[in-house]
């Protein structure tokens, strides 16, 4: 049995006769999965912040070494618990090698809200840090991994809670002189791209660049549009659906507050995107061109859920060169990305076939989440 807690994996072994646990001994970290072997061996695919994924055996059993990466990538990797209402906010904070003071910084979103961050190898994490950026990965108040307290803990409201203990956070780890308080940006996909928008029309003299990959802008034409599904989470979150309690929608809104952004903005988005439809996206673009923010916008030919390989490249690469220009200035030289096809609207598109895709960034499929 796994057990995920603070961002980490434990494994248990159950008597079910004498209805006891024993622990299974692994290292620190998150382990994936997990398969009983005969004579009670037990492999595990394990992994942690500064270590790709690796099999083990808890019997010393030889397994194939797993050739995708080094077997450490750059940086270094420490938590970090700044207090709050209902008890402190645990984030993941991953520092570049050798910092020379206080770092730029990119907070990693996770979606959901149903869900956390683990201590577990991400590719994105590890193309920051070697960017020399810093990363903050914060399992805000609605995680999963922390109790069911902490899960229903929504008191300032649907996204303003979660916007809240990320500007707690930043607050903490910039006067712990972590991070530059003036480089400081956002990132999220689905439920994070929703607070990555939430966080820059409400806090917006926090954060200096953002990036909302497949969000949540407009909750009331969301709601409209989305899934079934979907549909039932809003109205479990909000206690009710667009028409009986408006004014929490409009509160938790993104839209409502699209004028008040200051920071540069990419949104990326999908034109087949069923659970955060396109619609409800575009409308959040005419709202920022209206206003005169600065943004940008990506738009991919594909569903919610998943990437194919040239999707994955087009929207890392497109980031991370937004990011290091708004936040350390301008890059020499700037990727180039498919144009659009279409015309008049103020974006690019990255036209791909759409495929049937069995995992979503963020998102487990035993459960109504945006991701």
């Amino acid at each position: 049995m796994r057990q995920d807690r603070h961002g980490r994996s434990t494994l248990h072994r159950a008597d079910l006769t004498a209805a006891t646990l024993a622990p299974v001994p692994t290292p620190p970290g998150t382990l994936l999965d997990a398969a009983t072997r005969p004579g009670g061996d037990l492999h595990h695919l394990w992994t942690a912040s500064g270590h790709p994924p690796r099999l083990c055996s808890t019997g010393g059993t030889p397994l194939p070494v797993l050739p995708v990466l080094p077997e450490r990538f750059p940086g270094t990797h420490r938590d970090v618990w700044t207090p709050g209402p209902d008890g402190p906010v645990h984030t993941l904070l991953s520092l570049p090698d050798e910092p020379r003071g206080p770092a730029p910084a990119v907070f990693l979103v996770h979606g959901g809200p149903a869900d956390h961050d683990r201590g577990a190898y991400d590719g994105v994490v590890h193309s920051l840090v070697a960017s020399g950026f810093a990363v903050a990965r914060v399992n805000y108040r609605g995680s999963t991994g922390y109790g069911p307290r902490w899960r229903r803990a929504f008191r300032d409201g649907v996204g303003l809670t979660q916007v809240e203990d990320l500007a707690s956070v930043r607050a903490d780890l910039v006067a712990r002189r972590l991070i530059r308080a003036d480089a400081v940006g956002l990132w999220g996909t689905s439920w994070g791209g929703y607070l990555v928008l939430l966080s820059l029309g409400t806090r917006p003299g926090l954060w200096q660049a953002g990036v909302a990959v497949k969000p949540v802008a407009d909750c009331v034409a969301a709601h409209r549009t989305t899934t079934p599904a979907l549909r039932a989470l809003d109205e479990r979150l909000f206690g009710g659906t667009p028409d009986e309690v408006p004014e929490r929608y409009a509160r938790s809104s993104p839209i409502r507050y699209a004028a008040a952004v200051r920071a540069p903005l990419l949104v990326v988005a999908a034109t087949h995107d069923a659970k955060c439809p396109p619609g409800q996206v575009r409308g959040y673009l005419a709202a920022l061109r209206g206003a005169g923010v600065r943004h940008e916008s990506l738009w991919l030919d594909t569903g919610h859920d998943g990437y194919d390989g040239g999707d994955h490249v087009a929207v890392l690469r497109r980031a991370v060169v937004f990011l290091d220009r708004e936040l350390r200035g301008p890059a020499p030289r700037r990727p180039q990305t498919p144009r659009s096809a279409r015309s008049g609207e103020h974006h690019t598109d990255v036209p791909t076939t759409e495929r049937r895709r069995g995992h979503a960034e963020g998102h487990h499929p035993q459960r109504p989440a945006r991701g």
